[in-house]
């Protein structure tokens, strides 16, 4: 249940919230400089201490998960091997309360050229904060832990336990994985334990995130007969039935995918649909040899409402008429990701809380969205059973895995504030 704060408390949390504001940056800029790139999963160890280490000092109880090598090899196939190191902080109160469990990841994708600035700096520059990771979502860690120190700060108590946690590995996804993933398979979220949940992602500080769209990572490769590219006729080219086959999805899948649109708000507004796009293709080794397999790596988004195994079958439905109409045509079908639509009620405590704290700082109501891609909410709503999970944090959804990169400052205390009152109405104060 919602308590609601006096209005000297709010004023309290909230000009203490504006004072922390270089604290804050500086340490987004720290976290920032840790070049947690995934993949393969760089100074994943390195940064989680980092993070540890802040907690610790300001009074958490600080564990450190650490993967073994068997876990690493099982939850980050695509890692490289390298060390899996999630990090919890709790800062509890004797008394029984309720349990907060704020979230972000520290993972970052790779940069690539074209950056005006090292994105590993945390470059403030023109009242924002650059670099890879600045919105997604260091920031959101930032703004998580500084938060609950703009209560303390305030010179008020929370009655109830607040957790922090950082981990690794969202940028991969994975059916299971080795951050949020491994958090809910041992407990350290679960249903009846924790009783709201928090992801930090940035969807703008004006919006509440109640789900996203479902997806299918899938591969399909097709099989042909190799031969002498001077004599093409006597084999069969896997890399032109591949082509056969996308074009006729391109023709007859995306068209109807396209009229699917999402029963709640997407941000962007042009992720509102369905979709299906072919992202890597490989096939052939030489020039003058016919190909004797080609593979294409497909993204497919499912909108609320559509359920994984429909999306499959539309996919298979056309390899099948395929190798019906194409003769020597021959497929394999896997999926490396798969996860359904998440959409939850925003009739609760949580949502409450910070829809009245976004109208307490920003003036205005929040929306209630969808995130275009996925998220860990996955783990916490559907296989923890906690429906009280949000997306909420700092960032504009346009700035995630951009060139130049980058958080204003103004929403990273905003949503500070926002995070600060909304924990402290869910759990009370003294």
């Amino acid at each position: 249940m919602v308590k609601p704060l006096q209005p000297q408390q709010a004023q309290a949390i909230i000009s203490a919230a504006e004072a922390l504001t270089d604290e804050a940056v500086t340490f987004l800029q720290g976290l920032i400089r840790i070049p947690t790139v995934n993949p393969p999963g760089h100074a994943y160890p390195e940064c989680a201490h980092y993070i540890g280490e802040h907690l610790r000092t300001t009074g958490y109880e600080v564990e450190y998960l650490e993967l073994t090598p068997a876990e690493v090899e099982e939850l980050a196939p695509y890692g490289g091997n390298m060390p899996r190191t999630n990090v919890i902080g709790r800062l509890a109160d004797p008394r029984p309360g309720p349990v907060l469990h704020f979230n972000g990841h520290m993972d970052v994708v790779p940069v690539g050229p074209g950056w005006s600035t090292d994105p590993f700096s945390g470059e403030l520059r023109d009242g924002r904060v650059f670099g890879r990771g600045a919105s997604d979502m260091k920031g959101g860690i930032a703004a998580q832990i500084f938060a609950v120190e703009a209560i303390r700060r305030a010179g008020l108590t929370l009655q109830g336990t607040i957790e922090q946690s950082g981990v690794v590995d969202e940028e991969s996804t994975g059916n299971r994985n080795a951050g949020m993933g491994f958090l809910v398979e041992r407990g350290y979220i679960a249903a009846g334990k924790t009783d709201y949940v928090v992801i930090t992602e940035p969807l703008n500080v004006d919006n509440v995130c109640l789900g996203h769209r479902g997806a299918i990572w899938g591969e399909i490769t097709t099989f042909g007969l190799p031969s002498h590219g001077s004599t093409p006729e006597r084999g069969v080219n896997a890399v032109e039935h591949m082509a056969h086959f996308i074009d006729a999805a391109t023709r007859t899948l995306k068209p109807r995918l396209q009229q699917r649109l999402n029963s709640h708000p997407v941000v962007p507004a042009s992720a509102s649909a369905a979709s299906i796009s072919f992202n890597i293709i490989q096939g052939g080794t030489n020039t003058n040899s016919v190909p004797d397999s080609c593979s294409a790596v497909f993204d497919r988004r499912l909108v609320v409402g559509e359920d994984l195994e429909t999306a499959r079958q539309e996919i298979t439905s056309i390899l099948e008429q395929c190798a019906r109409d194409i003769p020597g045509f021959r497929y394999n079908y896997s999926e490396r990701y798969a996860t359904v639509p998440t959409w939850v009620s925003a009739e609760t405590p949580l949502v409450a809380a910070f829809t009245e704290a976004v109208e307490e700082v920003l003036g205005r109501t929040p929306g209630y969205v969808c995130s275009p891609g996925t998220d860990d909410q996955r783990f916490v709503v559907h296989n923890a059973g906690i429906e009280q999970c949000i997306v909420y944090g700092p960032g504009e959804i346009i700035q995630t895995h951009n060139i130049d990169e980058s958080l204003a400052v103004a929403d990273l205390v905003a949503s500070i504030k926002v995070m600060a009152l909304a924990a402290a109405s869910l759990l009370g104060v003294e």
